[in-house]
């Protein structure tokens, strides 16, 4: 078993200089999950005075991306609704362009923006109009950019093809067959449950409400948006590192295992070698696993409370990945 020793230390040096006022982090390992907490909810009244417990929820931020909407996709694959090479516009008539595939968003290679155009001048009436009207910027394939639209779009082929909302179909498919119980774009609960986010001048501070302002207007996107708790995303990771067929079936985690392209495969990105699957979240989210000594890391943070301003928090979250990587008998790969 790797050792923890030094990832709880940095854990406390995370916190004794103010970088985030807290964090609930833990590891799969051998099929057991092992949570831990440090810390506080915030750094101001009342969440200053309030530790972190079991049970918090966190916004997952982009976490949502493979927590939901990419697994729900490849369960389609699997039931034969829909394929790799599926055109997006085959099944969203309106989306502008013939060529980009199903394929093309889980990769990030669609040609499709980082962000939608004019992103400050959404809103809740027209945003899925905006969308389909976006236009790729290169060939499908031709190069990789992380593409929020992308998985919005996503979102909505899952709504089409499944006749339910985000919320029905990832529950149904997804956390109810997993047993994770706290997971939700719209989690129910005393607000105590909720580590804050930043302080907005529009929406004063942000807890219990999606911090992404996209999700925020979608009301539910593929992109962003899941509310989770530290113990459901330990069960999610068990549940990639023993291939669990209730999630998806041997051949889809092979598909998704050995694909590499630009550095990613079907929703995850492989930034810590090919045995690695690796996601992070705005909000200040992240799950790394490492599907070849099969164990897992989730670290979950509100790194944008009181402000978004925290680059330091990315730095110090690498080496801990790194830590994690490096210790015990597994080397780190690169």
């Amino acid at each position: 078993m790797r050792s923890w020793e030094k990832i709880h230390r940095q854990v406390k040096e995370l916190i004794q200089d103010k970088v985030v006022s807290g964090a609930s982090y833990g590891f799969v390992k051998d099929g057991e999950l092992f949570p831990f907490y440090q810390g506080f909810q915030g750094a101001v009244e009342p969440w200053a005075s309030r530790k972190l417990e079991p049970g918090m929820l966190y916004d997952l931020a982009s976490v949502t991306k493979v927590t939901g909407t990419s697994p729900r996709i490849l369960q389609m694959i699997q039931e034969g609704t829909l394929d790799f090479a599926t055109p997006v516009r085959s099944v969203l008539e309106r989306f502008s362009d013939s060529k980009v595939t199903v394929g093309n968003l889980l990769l990030h290679d669609s040609g499709l923006p980082a962000e939608m155009p004019d992103k400050y001048s959404l809103t809740a009436d027209h945003i899925r109009d905006r969308l389909y009207e976006i236009f790729p910027e290169a060939e499908p394939g031709e190069r990789y950019c992380y593409s929020d639209p992308g998985f919005m779009l996503l979102g909505l082929i899952v709504e089409e093809i499944d006749g339910a909302s985000l919320e029905e179909s990832f529950c149904r498919h997804i956390f109810e067959p997993l047993g994770m119980r706290n997971t939700s774009f719209h989690p129910r609960g005393e607000i105590s449950r909720f580590v804050p986010e930043e302080y907005s001048e529009s929406r004063g501070w942000i807890c219990g409400e999606v911090h992404d302002s996209k999700a925020y207007l979608m009301g539910e996107s593929g992109s962003a948006g899941l509310f989770s708790s530290l113990d459901d995303m330990l069960r999610y990771v068990s549940a990639w590192l023993v291939r669990d067929e209730r999630l998806l079936s041997r051949k889809l985690f092979e598909a998704v295992e050995k694909t590499e392209h630009f550095g990613r495969t079907y929703g995850w990105a492989k930034d810590y070698g090919p045995g690695t699957l690796y996601h992070t979240g705005f909000t200040g989210t992240s799950v790394l696993i490492d599907m070849e000594a099969e164990e897992g890391f989730v670290l979950l943070t509100n790194r944008v409370h009181p402000s978004r301003d925290n680059e330091e928090f990315l730095k110090r979250r690498q080496q801990l990945n790194e830590q994690w990587l490096s210790s015990g008998c597994i080397r780190k790969r690169t």
